[in-house]
């Protein structure tokens, strides 16, 4: 059974997790995130982003960082990110749906060789480590 997270929680239960969580090559030492346009966008790396294949580990993930950021549910979009074989950048966009500080539905996207690409990826050069030691 899971703990639902909320914002309340979300440092406490960081603190109990394993030290794993504050080791420097943590997957939440490569998160970024930058603000723009009333909104939060969060860039986390594909391989963590592809981990997360329920909605409370999305909505657990999500807390946290809205956590870190001061941010509301709303407000935070989040965009997975790694690099192919030829250094080009690959995004792909979550669209949370959000009820009463639940998730109820998320769709994936890919952004490359849609309009917004050029956009997130500006955002994505200008973003700055979540955690920083």
């Amino acid at each position: 059974m899971h703990n639902l997270a909320t914002k309340e929680n979300a440092f406490t239960s960081a603190s109990t997790q394993s030290d794993s969580s504050y080791d420097a090559l943590s997957p939440w030492f490569e998160i970024r995130s930058v603000a723009m346009a009333g909104f939060d966008y969060v860039f986390a790396p594909m391989a963590m982003c592809n981990q997360i294949n329920e909605l409370i580990s999305l909505q657990e993930f999500l807390i946290n960082a809205q956590a870190m950021l001061g941010s509301e549910p709303q407000r935070t979009i989040l965009v997975g990110f790694e690099y192919d074989a030829q250094g080009n950048l690959l995004l792909d966009r979550y669209d949370v749906e959000w009820l009463n500080d639940m998730i109820v539905d998320c769709r994936r996207t890919t952004v490359n060789g849609c309009s917004q690409f050029e956009f997130m990826e500006t955002l994505f050069e200008h973003s700055e480590n979540l955690v920083v030691i």
